[in-house]
């Protein structure tokens, strides 16, 4: 007699939780600010924004020496070296290249998964120049 009252009784506590939500109906998810992913955001101390316009985003982008960095998404963008470097791109899904550019090289990049190790002993600093809807495109 006693396990059918605890039943009972759980029943009597709980119908009430369940018959709210039912009522509620469905609730929109937006996803929280943690799922933010813009370089910018993710590693605002290499990425710098310099200047964000309706059109475009400049972004100041700065690795010390022999440093490495996490694997993200970069959107769509022209890159312009401000030092010479070297530096090893680590992608997501292939194997890791390394790449060797001089300063006043430019180049547009398409969007990637990647993360950069600076393989030199000084620092090296590019730009980048990220058009509007860029961060959506690919």
């Amino acid at each position: 007699m006693v396990p059918l009252r605890l039943a009972c009784f759980a029943l009597v506590l709980t119908a009430p939780v369940m018959w709210s939500q039912d009522r509620c109906g469905p609730r929109s998810f937006s996803p929280p600010d943690i799922f933010e992913t813009r370089p910018g955001a993710l590693d605002p101390n290499h990425f710098r924004m310099v200047l964000a316009h309706e059109h475009v985003n400049v972004i100041r982008v700065r690795r010390v020496p022999r440093e490495k960095s996490m694997v993200m998404e970069i959107p769509a963008h022209v890159m312009t070296c401000v030092t010479d470097h070297r530096v090893r791109v680590n992608y997501a899904h292939t194997k890791p290249v390394e790449r060797s550019q001089k300063a006043g090289y430019t180049a547009w990049v398409e969007r990637d998964e990647y993360g950069l190790e600076n393989l030199e002993d000084k620092p090296v600093e590019w730009i980048l120049v990220i058009p509007d809807g860029g961060e959506k495109s690919g």
